[in-house]
């Protein structure tokens, strides 16, 4: 029977509950929780809640990442080529993958398999593949690194996993496994697990809930509680790039090339499709915790008018210093009316530099939760997703940059053009914002001189 919620607590007791039911006919017996779900939906904080949930309730748990398992690029990248190029029939390839290893492993991420590093492969492995597939071989790492995709199910060692999970249910031992998202690689680890410590075992991952896994559990040697974490479009794509921008070597215009272009494919053909081995599905959008967090803080002292006379006014007799001409999309998810939240806003820019005739990309960013104030200032948490550098190596224009977030499962919102006058009057720095069809805004920006904002805003108000 599937149960559906939208709160952790109540995941959490579905759990509980089917773990009852595991251990009243057998106290001794260990219950595996599974936890699948895209990249980035909250699979490991709800493995985490979970596990304080089951201690505070006398259990003992150990939580698995899959992660853990992902046999690295060093690996990922020579077998992608030996199955594509060389029909899996290359020999030696634990050998090359250990060589390969030792050349990237220092190397940062985006010159993993560059020019420079291949002709070191090449020198390196040339006596363990045949001299007449060589140029192929290195052409094939150079080719599938390409298009690198880490949401797929070969790049993790399922069956180590199992085996591991099947020893703590006979209260063996295991070396615990380790994975760097910053070198890409599997990492020594030191660490030692006895099943004799726990009698729950939670195991979190995108494949957690494929068939490819759950199927080493259909000889019902193991009981398993099977979850599925759920999430709307802007939750899994806000996460897995602002994460991958915290946590990994990776830059963003990488991570969003990927996302668009493999991760989004791969989640919808061999991720989601694992939702209907679900038990329980947790439907985990973004947590207000995360709409409080961004990498800078953005602080308006504006006020809105539509009296255009201050407006002319303050043009006419300040020194105007620049005129932007702007044009905002803002994406929100199709499952859901956000036309009306200000707390969640995915913005992609344009500029324009012939007046509003054509406009270019600028920029992606995402504003969260605005802070509670008093004095009627706007601060907010900003996470800039690509800037002017980056962005048009993304999108060329607004068209194929509509046409990715289409395919992810967003909608457009809602679409401004503005026209930003920055000037000085009276020893003031201003930002006039004009909008089409809706008002005017003058932002005062610092340092304040407090005798002409006082000027400003109460030849407004009157």
């Amino acid at each position: 029977m599937l149960y559906e919620c939208h709160h952790l607590d109540k995941f959490g007791f579905a759990n509980l509950d089917y773990i009852d039911e595991i251990q009243e006919k057998d106290k001794s017996k260990k219950a595996i929780c599974l936890i699948a779900g895209a990249s980035s939906s909250g699979k490991s904080y709800a493995a985490y809640y979970l596990e304080k949930l089951l201690i505070k309730y006398g259990h003992h748990p150990l939580i698995i990442s899959l992660d853990s398992y992902n046999i690295g690029l060093s690996g990922i990248i020579p077998n992608k080529v030996n199955l594509n190029y060389f029909s899996n029939k290359l020999k030696n390839m634990d050998k090359i993958r250990k060589i390969i290893k030792k050349i990237i492993y220092d190397v940062p991420f985006e010159n993993k398999y560059s020019d420079d590093v291949l002709i070191k492969i090449k020198e390196a492995v040339k006596k363990l593949v045949p001299k007449k597939d060589i140029d192929k071989f290195i052409n094939g790492l150079k080719e599938e690194w390409l298009k690198v995709n880490f949401d797929e199910p070969t790049v993790y060692d399922m069956k180590e996993a199992y085996d591991d999970i099947l020893k703590l249910t006979k209260n063996e031992s295991i070396r615990v496994k380790k994975y760097s998202k910053v070198f890409s690689e599997r990492v020594q680890n030191k660490k030692v697990a006895s099943g004799k410590d726990y009698d729950i075992i939670i195991v979190e991952g995108i494949y957690a809930l494929d068939n490819s896994f759950i199927s080493y559990f259909k000889d019902g040697k193991v009981d398993i509680i099977t979850n599925f974490i759920d999430g709307n479009a802007k939750s899994l794509f806000l996460r897995r790039v602002i994460r991958d921008k915290q946590t990994t070597s990776a830059d963003s215009v990488f991570t969003i090339q990927l996302y668009f272009k493999y991760i989004l494919k791969a989640y919808y053909d061999t991720i989601l499709p694992s939702r209907s081995n679900a038990d329980i599905i947790l439907n985990n959008d973004m947590t207000f915790a995360e709409l409080k967090t961004g990498e800078l803080y953005m602080t308006k002292d504006e006020i809105f008018t539509e009296d255009k006379k201050i407006y002319d006014y303050l043009k006419k007799n300040g020194k105007i210093e620049q005129v932007i001409y702007q044009k905002d999309i803002y994406f929100v998810t199709s499952n859901e009316n956000e036309s009306l939240i200000k707390n969640n806003i995915l913005r992609f820019r344009l500029l324009s530099d012939d007046e509003g005739k054509t406009y270019f990309p600028s920029s992606l960013v995402h504003k969260g939760s605005i802070k509670l104030r008093k004095d009627d200032k706007i601060i907010r948490p900003i996470n800039v997703l690509l800037n002017e550098d980056e962005i048009s190596k993304v999108w060329k224009d607004e068209e194929s940059c509509i046409r990715d977030f289409t395919y992810a499962g967003f909608v457009i919102g809602k679409i401004e053009k503005k026209v930003k006058t920055k000037l000085t009057y009276q020893n003031q720095k201003l930002s006039l914002k004009e909008f089409e069809s809706v008002g005017s805004y003058i932002e005062f920006n610092t340092p304040h001189n407090t005798k002409t904002i006082e000027f400003i805003k109460n030849k407004i108000q009157k």
